[in-house]
């Protein structure tokens, strides 16, 4: 029995579910082996250290098999790290040098306090699976990258496969050095798919930096828009996407940040729905949400091809831009009219109308003219009675100074 994952895209929180569950199905079949397809450009380092964890603490033997297109910064890690590595012909591994997230894009680490627990961990995974554990250093430090062809001469691999029944071919009466134990599959084995579970799939969807950094762009802009414009109800597609960029953050997210977050939202909805004006509680609000996003999102040390972060990066500014232009206009409109006291000066000197009431010269009353009502003095020498034609002569204030039509 052989059970087949598929790990693609950003290695994230849901991505070691992913992999747990993988691993207690794969026992509950009784697998002789877990091949995980894997397709990535990196991802969280604390999800890659948990993958590793698991995949080294796993009874049954475990083959990352890179299809597709690559396994590069984390995946090269989680590569390195199976009883089995393989690759597609075509396909690459390498750049291992993490990169931390920053609110000006991204920073590519250099600290030895960082890099040489990781240079190490490698070069352990790789000593321990009895490969060549030299190129670990130039993984870390030099960002190498190589073929499917190059890693396996330079003995980084195992196998380059071009499917998964050539694989199986290639690993059968193989030793696995972990478990100090040949691997032996049946010639008439049976391979069981296990496919990632919805609410999975969509974590890891969310856990993308591009889709994240396009909600919570959003989420921002509806945000100040529902402020500026006084309608509180923007804010809740706003307060959605923002909870919706947050998830794919997963168990990493600092407790701080999200309780800032929740907090600072909180005070916004407060001085919105309930205290007339924008003051103190608003502006805490901000502030304590922008505190929020400053430690969710920053110091976050990612082990991830530097190409995404920089794609992410320019997707917010794309996006965010126009928006906030479009926003600024908007705020300043809103100021404008604000601040601007509001006066009615309709032109109505010379407009004709119809007499409401009865009024005797030098009397006043109400008339009808363009739809408004208006109290009126009759300035004519004759009266003017209800539903006569009158025209306006001249306005004092309020009030007009009106005649009979039939007197001009």
């Amino acid at each position: 029995m052989i059970v087949l994952g598929q790990v693609e895209g950003i290695v994230s929180g849901a991505a070691v579910d992913y992999v747990r569950s993988l691993i207690d199905y794969g026992l509950a079949r009784n697998a002789d082996i877990i091949i995980i397809k894997i397709n990535t450009p990196g991802g969280s380092l604390e999800s890659t250290l948990e993958i590793i964890e698991y995949m080294r603490n796993s009874p049954i033997p475990i083959a990352v098999f890179v299809v597709d297109r690559w396994a590069v910064s984390a995946g090269t890690m989680i590569l390195v790290c199976s009883d089995v590595a393989a690759m597609e012909p075509g396909t690459i591994i390498g750049a291992v040098q993490p990169v931390e997230m920053a609110g000006e894009g991204f920073r590519v680490i250099n600290e030895s306090k960082i890099l040489n627990p990781i240079y190490k961990q490698m070069e352990a995974c790789l000593k321990i699976h009895g490969r060549n554990y030299s190129i670990a250093r130039d993984f870390v430090y030099k960002n190498v990258v190589l073929l499917a062809d190059e890693a396996k001469e330079l003995g980084v691999i195992d196998v380059v496969a071009n499917s998964v029944h050539e694989l199986i071919s290639k690993i059968n009466n193989t030793f696995i050095e972990r478990l100090s134990k040949k691997l032996i599959i049946d010639k008439q084995y049976v391979i069981e798919t296990y496919t990632m579970p919805l609410g999975l799939r969509l974590a890891q969807l969310l856990s993308d930096p591009i889709i994240g950094s396009l909600l919570s762009s959003i989420a921002i802009l509806l945000i100040l828009l529902g402020l500026a414009s006084g309608h509180p109800s923007m804010l809740v597609p706003g307060i959605a996407l923002l909870i919706l960029s947050l998830f794919g953050l997963g168990f990493s997210a600092s407790i701080v940040a999200i309780g800032l977050l929740l907090v600072g939202i909180m005070l916004i909805i407060i001085e919105i729905a309930l205290i007339p004006g924008f003051g103190v509680v608003g502006l805490t609000g901000i502030l304590l949400s922008f505190l929020g996003f400053i430690i969710a999102f920053s110091g976050k040390e990612m082990f991830i091809s530097q190409e995404v972060i920089e794609a992410a990066f320019k997707t917010v500014l794309a996006v965010f831009i126009p928006l906030a232009l479009f926003m600024g206009i908007i705020v300043y409109k809103a100021a404008k009219a604000w601040r601007a006291r509001p006066t009615y000066t309709p032109e109505i000197i010379g407009k004709t109308g119809k007499a409401i009431d009865e009024i005797r010269p030098g009397e006043q009353g109400f008339v009808l003219v363009e739809g408004e009502y208006w109290l009126a003095k009759n300035i004519g020498r004759t009266t003017i009675h209800a539903g006569d034609s009158i025209r306006v002569l001249d306005k004092k204030g309020t009030l007009l100074l009106v005649e009979r039509v039939e007197e001009l």
